[in-house]
């Protein structure tokens, strides 16, 4: 159980990280367009990969809860200041994939959608 957990885990950070890098290269890809061509092409992109990356991480944070409750404290110990670090980490890449959400959602509605989609950017 506690392999298949793990498996989980990483499948599902390998997504975020491979989406990430991927919105990032496009962003620079779409700098290069002009606005008028970038702000659809990244919205259409960014809609695209929307649920693939709110499952992902969602499949994240459930596989490391349940990760530390098969594996009980011995796995928190085991990881020492770095699991406490990690945890950390999580939560930031949490409430930045929140604010990368809102911000998308305001463009997407038309909320001053130049400052909204950078803002999504940045924070991405």
């Amino acid at each position: 159980m506690f392999e298949t957990l793990l498996a989980i885990h990483f499948l599902s950070l390998a997504t975020g990280l491979g989406i990430s890098i991927t919105m990032f290269v496009l962003g620079l890809a779409a700098a290069k367009l002009p606005p008028a061509e970038a702000g659809p092409l990244m919205g259409r992109v960014a809609l695209a990969v929307r649920p693939v990356a709110i499952g992902g991480i969602t499949l994240l944070i459930l596989s490391g809860i349940a990760l530390v409750g098969v594996g009980g404290e011995e796995v928190a110990e085991a990881g020492g200041w770095w699991f406490r670090a990690k945890l950390v980490f999580a939560a930031i890449v949490v409430v930045g994939f929140v604010m990368i959400q809102v911000y998308q959602g305001r463009a997407r509605r038309g909320e001053n959608p130049p400052a909204s989609s950078r803002k999504a950017m940045l924070t991405g």
